[in-house]
């Protein structure tokens, strides 16, 4: 499947301004008291109270999200869903994690870390995951997959994951879900990488996953580089899945691992660096590794 100039991050980041949080929407009947009709009458006291009340959930949504860096307008041309003002962790993100070369991090908690955001994306934006990450961090024991294999196992583990302090999207068949692949991926580690299951090691899942890197051919830098040379016609069609993606997703499925679907593991094998072919960074990105010389 395909999507004409826009690669996968922007396909799923299309309606963020109209989205915000999935959760919100999925709770918030749940969590909206019944609603009285008040009266200029009612005491200074009780109103008082009520806007001490709603300061004091603004402080804890806003101390549950991950805060904004600065915006950096330094003339640079980059992929079109991290050039927003408004979005300056997309920016962020763009700039030093995603599909830039050399700077990826392959130890077991950063790709259990983004197997988990990848798969709690599904029906929101990415916006809303980076603000969410650092509550994810907190909540999930910085993704420690050994300590939730074995102590995430009861209902009261998914009730506190699913408590709006939390500040992770509440969404149960995700919260569920993780605490599934948690055991998968240990397991899965015992299998392939048995003296590389430490939380810091590089050669356990990232090993496993290299079945699935496709290389760059000829035949894609020449049409790529025809792109930023100005010299084709139409746009680029970016992919938001590959045969390798099925592969992989149908691998993991059978492991038991959830929230695996293909498009999401492509936008995952982007995210860590395994997808590295002409379906990430615009051609006009500084980015892009033939603007960077990078792929010769």
């Amino acid at each position: 499947m395909t999507s004409k100039g826009i690669p996968i991050k922007a396909v799923k980041s299309v309606e963020m301004d109209a989205e915000k949080t999935l959760d919100t929407t999925e709770n918030s009947k749940k969590r909206r008291a019944p609603t009285t009709t008040t009266t200029s009458s009612s005491s200074p006291a009780k109103r008082v109270a009520k806007t001490a009340t709603t300061q004091g959930s603004k402080k804890k949504s806003s101390a549950s999200e991950q805060q904004q860096p600065e915006f950096q307008d330094d003339g640079k041309v980059r992929c079109s869903w991290a050039a927003n003002p408004k979005y300056p962790l997309l920016q962020q993100y763009h700039d030093h994690e995603w599909c830039t070369q050399g700077g990826f991090d392959r130890s077991n908690r950063h790709l259990f870390e983004m197997l988990i955001l990848e798969g709690a994306q599904a029906g929101l934006s990415w916006s809303t995951i980076l603000h969410k990450r650092e509550a994810y961090r907190r909540s999930y024991d910085q993704f420690d997959y050994h300590l939730i294999a074995n102590q995430y196992t009861s209902p009261e583990s998914t009730n506190r994951l699913l408590d709006p302090e939390s500040g992770i999207v509440r969404n149960r068949l995700k919260i569920e879900a993780s605490m599934t692949n948690a055991r998968a991926f240990v397991t899965l580690l015992k299998e392939f990488s048995p003296d590389q299951m430490a939380l810091e090691d590089t050669n356990g899942f990232w090993t496993f996953l290299q079945q699935y890197k496709k290389e760059i051919s000829p035949a894609t830098k020449k049409r790529v580089q025809a792109h930023i040379d100005g010299k084709a016609k139409g746009p680029l069609e970016f992919q938001t899945t590959s045969a390798e993606s099925d592969r992989l997703s149908a691998d993991l499925k059978k492991r038991g691992f959830k929230f695996v679907g293909s498009t999401i593991m492509f936008s995952y094998m982007q995210a860590v660096g395994l997808e590295m072919d002409e379906y990430h960074h615009f051609p006009s990105c500084f980015l892009h590794p033939l603007n960077n010389k990078t792929l010769d």
